[in-house]
């Protein structure tokens, strides 16, 4: 039976949103691609080389004998869609798959996958593509899957059960044990970039950018500082009423005015990385410290191990360690390359929509140097804008990211493993203020 381009979009989407594939942006990505140019009848674009350019930005000079990036996301792919039909798509009706050895997805229905299962055991044959499929995904749409299910349930029961009496009798030498059996297996999944934190016993400092942001003044300022306040035009009250949407600020203020604050915000970007960050600590039992910016001094970042979350533009630490970097920050709100590699612009400017000014693409920094005492670890994640300090933070954060970033810092080194220090420059499509997708585009290591 045939399925419409609806339906195979629908079954997509649902994937796209699943749980097997949150956080893996690169694989969602790929999967997008492929699915796409397959419904749009491109099958000519499943090619190696154009899906390593189109999703995982890699550039013109893009060799497939040397990365294998495009190779190694497919076999991830193909064990994330078992995953997803083993789990919560084991009751969907139409299955996604991408065959061994090939890049374009088949779409299958889940009874056709049991006819053509059954078809093949009785008759001893079956063909390329369906073979992949059913063989791999007959089993959970079946009453076998149940059945697997209850024994796999009693057992994880019983196992718990066991588990409960062991740790229950275990020693503090076990306990310890255990605390740096989680770290080592959280630092082993995030790989080289993590070590410095996630091995150090000392605590991490996670530094937020103190961006100068005007707020409306209100009446319980006090003189002092109404007196350094900005009035508006009743033309500008105006275009802030319509771009705000008539606010309860505007409505109640007719004469608003406003007031610099230098120290009380921090951009959503810098919020949403700092939740990231935190987050993969925590997970593997490191504690961490929170400043602003414009508390930091240079004793903290000679004694920790840092993250410096926001560009110069809005934290000044980011662009004060002692180290030569190949990627700079302009005055002109662009990112300049001193150290041409192929492949690389010699600047980087965002990009926005000409009709209502809203970014739409950014460009961000994942630094990491040493730092000034040289025996820590200073990592800057910084776009231009606050929406790609969010995307750095959230590529640093991204499992599957780091394998392709790791990847090509080995590519890039004299040794078989990834360079200590580097700049890796990302590319940040932004959607009505949030990014989307992220690409890396260049890697320099720093010597």
């Amino acid at each position: 039976m045939e399925i419409d381009k609806k339906d195979r979009l629908a079954q997509l989407e649902r994937i796209l949103h699943s749980r097997a594939l949150h956080g893996s942006e690169s694989l969602r990505s790929f999967l997008q691609f492929v699915v796409a140019r397959t419904i749009d009848d491109h099958e000519d674009q499943l090619k190696e080389y154009t899906i390593a350019t189109e999703v995982f930005g890699r550039g013109d000079s893009y060799n497939p004998k040397i990365d294998s990036v495009v190779r190694v996301q497919a076999g991830r792919l193909r064990s994330k869609l078992q995953e997803y039909y083993a789990t919560e798509g084991k009751s969907d009706t139409i299955i996604i798959d991408l065959p061994k050895g090939h890049y374009k997805p088949v779409f299958l229905s889940t009874d056709a996958a049991n006819n053509q299962s059954d078809f093949a055991v009785s008759h001893g044959t079956a063909t390329n593509g369906a073979e992949n499929v059913s063989s791999r995904f007959a089993a959970p749409v079946s009453k076998t899957l149940e059945r697997a299910w209850l024994v796999g349930l009693s057992t994880a029961v019983i196992l718990l059960i066991v588990t409960t009496m062991m740790l229950a009798f275990s020693n503090l030498k076990f306990r310890r044990s255990a605390e740096e059996n989680t770290s080592s297996s959280a630092n082993h999944a995030y790989g080289s970039s993590w070590e410095p934190l996630l091995e150090s016993s000392s605590q991490t400092l996670l530094v937020l950018g103190n961006p100068p942001v005007y707020r409306f003044t209100n009446a319980m300022d006090p003189p002092v500082a109404m007196a350094r306040s900005i009035p508006l035009t009743p033309e500008q009250t105006n275009n802030l009423a319509d771009e705000l949407g008539k606010t309860f600020i505007t409505k109640n203020n007719p004469a608003p005015k406003l007031l610099l604050c230098p120290d009380e915000y921090t951009g959503m970007g810098e919020a949403i990385g700092l939740h990231r960050l935190t987050d993969v600590l925590r997970t593997a039992g490191k504690n961490v410290v929170v400043k602003q910016s414009r508390t930091v001094s240079a004793e903290d970042l000679k004694n920790h191990n840092v993250i410096l979350l926001g560009s110069i533009f809005v934290n000044e630490w980011s662009g004060k360690l002692p180290v030569r970097e190949d990627f700079l920050y302009t005055g002109r709100a662009t990112i300049e390359n001193n150290n041409l590699l192929p492949g690389d612009d010699t600047e980087y400017k965002p990009k926005f929509d000409p009709a209502t000014g809203r970014l739409i693409e950014d460009y961000a920094l994942i630094t990491v140097k040493p730092n000034i005492s040289g025996k820590d670890t200073v990592i800057v994640l910084a776009g231009i804008h606050s929406e790609g300090t969010q995307a750095a933070a959230e590529y640093f954060t991204c499992k599957d990211c780091l394998e392709i970033l790791h990847e090509r810092l080995r590519q890039s080194g004299s040794t078989s493993e990834p360079a200590k220090y580097y700049q890796a420059l990302l590319r940040v499509a932004v959607d009505n203020g949030i990014p989307t997708t992220v690409n890396l585009i260049s890697v320099h290591i720093l010597k």
